[in-house]
């Protein structure tokens, strides 16, 4: 799919934001928080029954939870979806999704960590998506990056310079998983997000090594990375029996899977951060465009 994608219509006061749990399942104090951010934003919080659904740690079963981002994507009240949580469980929804409501209606997908599997999604529709707190941890972020979240809802951003690329990507461990499926995000000349949480450094390492045996890294304009928070090691105090610790960090790892003349911007405010800051996907956004101006 060619970039610039689709951008979904902006945000006006008083739009209705469906509230949804397409990953782990939720609780009605949490769902009452979100209630409240969005109408304090100055929008209109949607709540369809079966929000509060369960199915072990989902959000109710893959039927119930594709189910409610279809009846989102053809509600004309819904202007966009924002995640409850991450955690696990968006990839299994791909399949079931209905990519024709969709398009015919873009809807903006708002949220990080597994809903980058949604991200990949939208962008394989040619349709721009917004990297952004789910609604759990918007409450952790600054004022300032709060508002910035909805400005980029509002494009009210000041525009990029037209031949910047676009920026794609998220979480590295989902993005790992959709290798070599119809649902990995178009890459080519497109700056490659990538954050992660919770990982052991050699597991970060074999993913990064895939993207390099795949040729993700060859077809890419550049690298942006974002926040790789609460990484573990081969270590006793990592819980491990011995010390055998892997040997580099996630900056070494980068240098060695990266080709040398494709540019790494280290730094990046996004991921699993309590500034998680917002960036639009798909296209080449004024956010975007600073983390990577000079490349």
């Amino acid at each position: 799919m060619p970039f610039p994608c689709q951008i979904p219509k902006a945000l006006q006061p008083g739009d209705g934001v469906l509230l949804a749990a397409p990953a782990r399942f939720v609780t009605a104090e949490q769902v009452a928080a979100a209630e409240a951010h969005v109408r304090s934003a100055g929008y209109t919080p949607i709540v369809y029954d079966g929000l509060l659904e369960r199915s072990g740690q989902f959000g109710g079963s893959d039927a119930h939870r594709s189910n409610f981002l279809n009846a989102g994507f053809a509600d004309e009240q819904v202007r966009a979806i924002w995640a409850m949580r991450g955690g696990y469980g968006c990839g299994r929804l791909l399949p079931l999704l209905d990519a024709d409501a969709f398009a015919a209606d873009p809807t903006w997908l708002v949220g990080f960590s597994d809903i980058t599997a949604l991200h990949g999604w939208a962008q394989v529709q040619g349709i721009a998506s917004l990297h952004a707190p789910v609604a759990s941890t918007y409450g952790q972020a600054s004022a300032p990056t709060q508002q910035g979240m909805w400005r980029a809802l509002e494009q009210r951003e000041a525009g990029p310079e037209a031949d910047h690329a676009a920026i794609v990507g998220g979480n590295l461990s989902v993005l790992y998983s959709l290798l070599g499926t119809p649902y990995f995000p178009p890459i080519e000349g497109a700056w490659l997000l990538l954050e992660d949480l919770d990982e052991y450094l050699y597991h970060v390492d074999r993913m990064l090594l895939a993207f390099r045996l795949a040729g993700v890294f060859d077809r890419v304009r550049g690298v942006v990375v974002g926040g790789f928070t609460e990484l573990h090691d081969n270590t006793i105090a990592d819980g491990q029996a011995v010390d055998n610790p892997f040997g580099q960090d996630v900056r070494q790892m980068l240098a060695e899977h990266v080709p040398a003349d494709t540019p790494v911007v280290h730094g990046a405010p996004v991921g699993h951060l309590a500034e998680n800051e917002s960036v639009i996907l798909g296209v080449a956004s004024a956010k975007s465009v600073h983390w990577t101006r000079g490349f």
